[in-house]
């Protein structure tokens, strides 16, 4: 048993002494790429459209996300990215933002 200690204790020093398993210099952080890929899936309206944000009311099915509804169906609001230029409207998507509970 001591004999075992020592080998696995050894081997972590010469991991560390090696440089094994720690943080790359230079490397990004994860919150920082977490940030760039949130940022990323966001809609955005094309160049030269009017963006304007509007709470739309959608079905769920009993127990499905994100409201997991215990008692039957039930409604959540979520918002919409919609851009418009002229008489053009285009529903760019949802934002990621919802409210769960009755229509608005």
């Amino acid at each position: 048993m001591r004999r075992r200690v020592l080998v696995v204790g050894s081997m972590l020093v010469a991991g560390v002494l090696t440089g094994c398993g720690g943080v790359e210099p230079g490397g990004e952080s994860p919150e920082s790429l977490l940030a760039e890929q949130d940022q990323s899936l966001a809609p955005t309206c094309p160049a030269g459209y009017t963006p304007s944000y509007v709470w739309q009311c959608a079905r769920l099915a009993q127990w499905q996300a994100p409201c997991y509804y215990s008692g039957g169906p039930g409604f959540y609001n979520v918002e919409h990215l919609w851009c418009q230029s002229g008489g053009t409207v285009i529903d760019a998507g949802p934002t990621g933002l919802y409210a769960c509970g009755d229509c608005w």
